[in-house]
């Protein structure tokens, strides 16, 4: 399991900090505001894991979102060893576009799991998510698509939106994975580089290792 992982919050260690995480606003995919916390906190103690992605078009986290959509869906999910001691557990994803790509996002990648944004990459900049390009020219683990094709694949589907393909999100914003269970996060991973996501097994494995430790 990579370095990177950490237990617990390492940044946010202030109540603070995470309360206001918590109360800033994202957005649905028809526009309306959906608070951070709710999405978490109104659901008692189910655990959820965030995978903040990078802009809509980018072609490595397409093929990221569909490894994990394939790999951890909710049957597989609801039979996890020691799961049973930790109640539901719930996947969903927030990007850092227009909400107006969300639907397009949600066809191109085939995902069930609910998709909100962070236009303004407030939450993004509150978790302290990294803003790099580094390994962009990296083929990731979890994408079957080099550099070139993706970029071209990239080009392609924005200038197929027009206006809208402009929308996408800031190309050097990185994102990460987190599991929050009751409020609490007990899981933080921030992409140290384009093709720096956990892939579903690290997450799988994580996710394992928690319901052990409540044995």
């Amino acid at each position: 399991m990579p370095g990177l992982i950490t237990r617990s919050p390492d940044i946010l260690s202030s109540a603070n900090q995470l309360r206001d995480a918590y109360n800033l606003e994202l957005q649905s995919a028809d526009g309306h505001p959906v608070r951070f916390g709710d999405l978490i906190l109104e659901k008692g103690e189910i655990t959820t894991v965030v995978l903040f992605i990078r802009h809509f078009f980018c072609i490595y986290d397409q093929s990221y979102v569909r490894s994990v959509s394939q790999h951890l869906t909710d049957s597989v999910l609801q039979t996890l060893p020691h799961m049973h001691n930790r109640g539901p557990i719930q996947i969903i994803i927030i990007g850092c576009g227009n909400p107006n790509l969300i639907v397009p996002y949600v066809s191109e990648t085939g995902t069930t799991m609910p998709v909100y944004t962070d236009p303004g990459g407030k939450l993004y900049e509150k978790l302290h998510m990294r803003r790099t390009v580094k390994g962009i020219t990296t083929q990731p683990v979890y994408s079957g698509v080099g550099f070139w094709k993706s970029l071209g694949l990239t080009l392609r589907q924005m200038f197929s939106k027009g206006r809208k393909g402009f929308g996408g999100g800031s190309w050097d914003q990185n994102g990460g994975e987190w599991v929050i269970r009751g409020g609490r996060v007990e899981y933080v991973h921030r992409m140290e580089h384009v093709s720096d996501h956990l892939t579903a097994d690290e997450l799988l494995g994580i996710l394992e290792s928690q319901g052990k430790e409540v044995e």
